[in-house]
């Protein structure tokens, strides 16, 4: 009976050390659960944003595509961008970029673009390959058609929308670390947060914008064809000229929390909207709506 009741304590006493090792990594357990979680959380996230962003991206590539097309047809022979007065700059591309190879040059970005944006959700090794090829070939058409027209041929929608391929090439860099990857959505969502900026305080610094006679040249410029409903009032110009302003200066004010960046998300959409209705910049809408699923991811993950 005595040896039983020794050996009993003995044992009570040896589980003690054990049980409180149990009890003390308890809560390291739950943390490293948690921090699992959170990281599942972020990489599905990470993965819904990409998806957006290229549809979004392929969307705005096609419509550039098949303008290119059309214009292909416009500058043959004697007329504007003719080829022997730009031949000179052109360099070891110039067989690419002649007037002849301009359609063929719009054709790869129309395949490459429709490439990226029906590609699936998938987990295999072969989409994200696909994706970033997509992404590539959608960058080098850009730049060789900005050379071609000696620059960005639509302006800022142009140079958006390639800052935006420049982010998916990285954050489809499928052997790449998670935070790598995440850093070229957060380099779009920066630049987006930027363009709004910079633009806001360009505005701001001119007179002509706050007395709405900005507003007014814009919708007397006949190459935008504002429809003559639109209210040509100089008092309500000068209130839509300040409504821009604001709107464009509070930008980095989606940063500080995610239903802040949904609403000003939604607001840019509305203003993009109208500027395509009307004044025709269908190419701004898109490549600034592809830029937006990058903010929202940038905002969610902070």
């Amino acid at each position: 009976m005595q040896l039983g009741a020794i050996a009993l304590d003995l044992s009570q006493f040896a589980s003690e050390p054990v049980a409180m090792a149990l009890v003390g990594t308890a809560p390291v357990a739950t943390a490293l659960v948690g921090a699992a979680a959170v990281g599942e959380a972020a990489a599905g996230a990470f993965e819904i944003a990409l998806l957006w962003t290229r549809r979004a991206t392929a969307l705005g590539a096609v419509v550039n595509a098949v303008e290119l097309l059309a214009v292909a047809r416009l500058i043959h022979g004697e007329r504007t961008w003719r080829d022997r007065t730009l031949v000179s700059e052109w360099g070891p591309v110039r067989s690419i970029l002649s007037a002849r190879m301009l359609p063929v040059l719009a054709l790869v970005q129309l395949c490459a673009a429709a490439g990226l944006g029906l590609l699936p959700v998938s987990s295999t090794r072969s989409i994200p390959a696909l994706g970033l090829s997509c992404a590539i070939v959608l960058c080098l058409t850009t730049l060789l058609s900005a050379a071609r027209f000696r620059g960005t041929m639509n302006g800022g929608s142009d140079g958006m929308l390639f800052t935006v391929l420049g982010g998916l090439v990285v954050a489809q860099l499928d052997h790449a670390h998670l935070l790598v990857r995440e850093a070229g959505l957060l380099y779009i969502a920066a630049q987006l947060t930027l363009s709004y900026l910079r633009a806001g305080v360009v505005k701001v610094r001119r007179r002509d914008w706050w007395t709405g006679e900005a507003m007014a040249r814009f919708i007397e410029l006949p190459a935008y064809g504002v429809p003559l409903w639109v209210p040509r009032h100089l008092p309500l110009l000068r209130v839509v000229g300040i409504g821009v302003m604001v709107f464009e200066c509070l930008a980095p004010l989606a940063w500080l929390h995610p239903d802040a960046a949904m609403s000003y998300l939604l607001l840019a959409l509305v203003f993009h909207v109208g500027t395509a209705v009307l004044f025709g910049l269908n190419r701004f809408l898109l490549a600034w709506t592809a830029a937006m699923p990058a903010l929202w991811y940038a905002v969610q993950r902070a």
